[in-house]
């Protein structure tokens, strides 16, 4: 027969609900004395309520996150004293959860953007749990808040990317929808070229009216095939491996694809392109991205008119590009930020603020960088700088 050791013997743990088996869960007497320490060495940021709604405890994480300190808001109240979400929605029929947790004892989670000590507004996901006594009442709330700035940051980029590998299927389908007529039309005005060629049954000028006919429909047709190129190249699949690339070819492209756009709003185009530009070693569905996303919030930065002015031109083993508006430009409080994640100053529907942020992504996984020079009223500057060679191998 094995004999097995005896367990060790543990304080015994007051109320009713902590006999039999949960007696081994804890040693009363040493989670007393290190209590305050095991908040603190907590990852996420915690803060403790009473029933009175008096924050009675708030570990090092949270001061570090809100910028708070615990004999500043001890025994205060917890709208007063903590950056409380929901004090400033007052009026928006939203109930409190602390005090929902309270008055019903059932856990509550909730999902929140708030700023952090530094002002940057960041992503929290916050657990609200009951403490019961031993009679079933609830005599405090422990809220627990986590970061998840970073996870929300990259779960918008993989929806952001299947949105794009989406719009590449699409536009596959529909560029061969599109080229097979079109190959038809140019087909058939080839077979009339050369038919007008050998007919001598029409007068000069007659011919002279034909042929020009036939040179538009001709021109329009590759114009349209043009276009479904520049689309295919625009939603072209991140897995693409990385090559040469024509900086300039990108920005004709796609000042091109938003011709439609910018004579709709009265926007004057502008190319500083240096003519001798050196290609670049990139993933050309990045870099078409990067001037797209630039050139588009150029324009929609001046809905009534403006000018749009798009330069390249090389700075010693780089390129650089700049897209340059008339718009009203960034203010200072908003400099810092239009790189979060999220952050938008676009009105409902017309901006995720993932643009920038991707954008910045793109071009620092390229070797390079990218900033903006902006004061109010006088439009905004993106400048890009991009290495000739990048970071080398296909890990771009």
């Amino acid at each position: 027969m094995t004999h097995r050791a005896p367990a060790p013997k543990t304080a015994p743990l007051a109320g009713p609900r902590n006999r039999g088996p949960e007696l081994s869960r804890f040693d009363t007497e040493q989670v007393r004395q290190i209590l305050p320490q095991l908040i603190d060495a907590l990852s996420d940021a915690v803060v403790v309520v009473d029933a009175d709604r008096q924050v009675v405890a708030v570990n090092r994480r949270y001061q570090e996150a809100f910028g708070l300190r615990l004999n500043e808001v001890a025994r205060t109240g917890c709208q007063a004293g903590l950056n409380c979400p929901e004090a400033n929605r007052q009026g928006s029929g939203s109930e409190c959860a602390v005090c929902s947790v309270l008055e019903r004892g059932e856990p509550q989670r909730l999902l929140r953007n708030m700023p952090d000590a530094s002002g940057i507004q960041r992503r929290w996901e916050a657990t609200m749990n009951p403490v019961v006594d031993a009679a079933g009442r609830v005599t405090h709330v422990v809220e627990v808040w986590r970061d998840i700035s970073e996870r929300s940051h990259l779960e918008g980029q993989l929806s952001h990317s299947e949105r794009l590998a989406s719009l590449g299927i699409l536009a596959a389908g529909v560029a061969h929808e599109v080229n097979n007529p079109l190959a038809s039309v140019l087909a058939g005005v080839e077979s009339l070229q050369r038919w007008l060629d050998r007919s001598g049954g029409l007068a000069a000028l007659e011919r002279e009216e034909a042929a020009e006919v036939l040179e538009l429909l001709e021109r329009e047709a590759r114009r349209c095939r043009e276009t479904t190129d520049k689309l295919l190249l625009l939603a072209q699949p991140a897995r693409v491996a990385p090559g040469w690339v024509d900086l300039n070819r990108a920005v004709r492209d796609t000042l091109s694809l938003l011709r439609y756009q910018m004579r709709k709003q009265n926007v004057k185009a502008v190319e500083a392109l240096e003519a001798d530009l050196p290609t670049i070693w990139a993933r050309e569905g990045g870099v078409r991205g990067v001037c797209m996303n630039l050139s588009m919030n150029a324009v929609q930065a001046m809905p009534t008119g403006g000018t749009l002015t798009v330069r390249t031109r090389r700075a010693g083993r780089g390129v650089v590009l700049e897209v340059q508006d008339t718009g009203p430009g960034i203010s200072p409080e908003h400099l810092d930020r239009i790189w979060d994640p999220f952050f938008t100053t676009k009105p409902l529907g017309q901006g995720t603020g993932l643009g920038l942020s991707i954008t910045q992504g793109i071009v620092v996984r390229h070797g390079g960088r990218i900033h903006v020079d902006s004061r109010p009223g006088g439009g905004a500057r993106f400048v890009v700088e991009l290495p000739i060679a990048g970071p080398g191998g296909d890990g771009v």
